[in-house]
């Protein structure tokens, strides 16, 4: 009689595991599927805006986030192609460049400027054929802000916009994309004045404005690593200089 109460105990436990293990098993699908469903039905093709040529219809243009200059009556706003690469044309000036470096995905192609007074807007470049991999306003630095004995004398509004452009086919491979170098350019928060600083680098190591309002640069061009200041009121180079050696 023990021992039939003993396999009963234990048939009822085994039971019980069974019964808890199906339960979450069905938890689990029911989650899964109707997650399916809630994605399939709340999925909005993406539409193609007639904002550029797309003659092969491989850009299928769209506008990337709006950003908004602090202080000011600009938005700007990445024009975005579904392509990650753009293709060179035969007669395009060509620079001979060789060296690795870190690359980030865009999808840019442009930046379009509208004033939410006027209602005015323009875009930074003429055309699509360069990939815009990183642009953002120039602000003083957080810690430099923090401080009470500087921050007196300091002006808050941003110096100007900064962008790192892929225009070049630095390889001759007939296409612009993550093995070819770096322009690096200024403009003003319109995007007007727009001026190339730096070109054919490989990568911006530091960028940030200095209690004087100006930009201190330290890039990476092939093996060498130079540091630099640039007036944010004229873009022209103040001072440059290649980094020494340890022990030199």
């Amino acid at each position: 009689m023990k021992s039939d109460k003993f396999f009963k105990w234990v048939w009822n436990i085994n039971g019980l595991v069974l019964l808890v293990s199906l339960i979450f098993t069905l938890l689990a699908v029911g989650f899964n599927f109707a997650g399916f469903l809630f994605k399939v039905d709340n999925k909005v093709a993406h539409q193609a805006l007639n904002l550029a040529k797309d003659e092969k219809r491989q850009e299928n243009w769209k506008l990337g986030y709006p950003r908004k200059v602090a202080n000011s009556d600009y938005f700007y706003i990445p024009l975005e192609s579904e392509k990650m690469t753009v293709e060179v044309k035969e007669n395009a000036e060509i620079y001979n460049f060789s060296g690795s470096y870190k690359y980030t995905s865009t999808r840019s192609k442009n930046i379009l400027f509208i004033n939410d007074k006027t209602n005015q807007s323009q875009w930074l470049f003429n055309t699509t054929e360069q990939l815009v991999i990183d642009f953002g306003t120039l602000n003083y630095d957080e810690e430099l802000t923090m401080s009470t004995q500087s921050a007196e004398s300091l002006d808050f509004e941003p110096r100007g916009i900064s962008y790192q452009v892929i225009k070049n086919d630095t390889n001759n491979d007939k296409i612009l994309d993550n093995k070819d170098k770096r322009t690096f350019a200024l403009s003003q928060i319109d995007g007007s004045n727009y001026t190339e600083v730096i070109s054919g680098y490989n990568r911006i190591v530091e960028s940030s404005v200095n209690a004087e309002g100006n930009l201190f640069v330290v890039f990476i061009n092939n093996n060498e690593v130079y540091s630099m200041v640039i007036d944010l009121e004229t873009f022209k180079v103040i001072s440059k200089s290649m980094l020494p050696k340890v022990g030199e």
